[in-house]
């Protein structure tokens, strides 16, 4: 960002809170989709077991408490991706990752 000449700097402050309110505008939303999406993909036994914990570049990343909730998810995952691409498209998850994790 330049300034014209003769303006006065803008407070840094401010400038940041305009960064922030951009940056929720375009990810936030998405967030809440997906984990959204999440919840209504899964089982209602398995969304106790698991926390989604972040989405970079299109990839859901899915911690669980369990190993073995970790292999039951795997099998499930196809139908689980579908679904959830069915809901916020294929464009916004387009792999899941799940790992073993602390659920809180």
């Amino acid at each position: 960002m330049t300034r014209k000449k003769g303006s006065k700097p803008e407070d840094i402050g401010g400038v940041i809170n305009q960064l922030i309110k951009k940056l929720d505008a375009k990810t936030h939303g998405q967030r809440e989709d997906v984990v959204r999406a999440w919840q209504d993909a899964i089982e209602k036994d398995a969304a106790s077991h698991t926390k989604p914990v972040a989405i970079k570049k299109n990839i859901l990343t899915i911690e669980v408490d369990s190993s073995t909730w970790l292999y039951v998810l795997n099998l499930k995952k196809k139908n689980i991706l579908a679904s959830m691409q069915k809901s916020v498209g294929k464009d916004k998850v387009e792999d899941i990752r799940f790992r073993i994790g602390e659920i809180s």
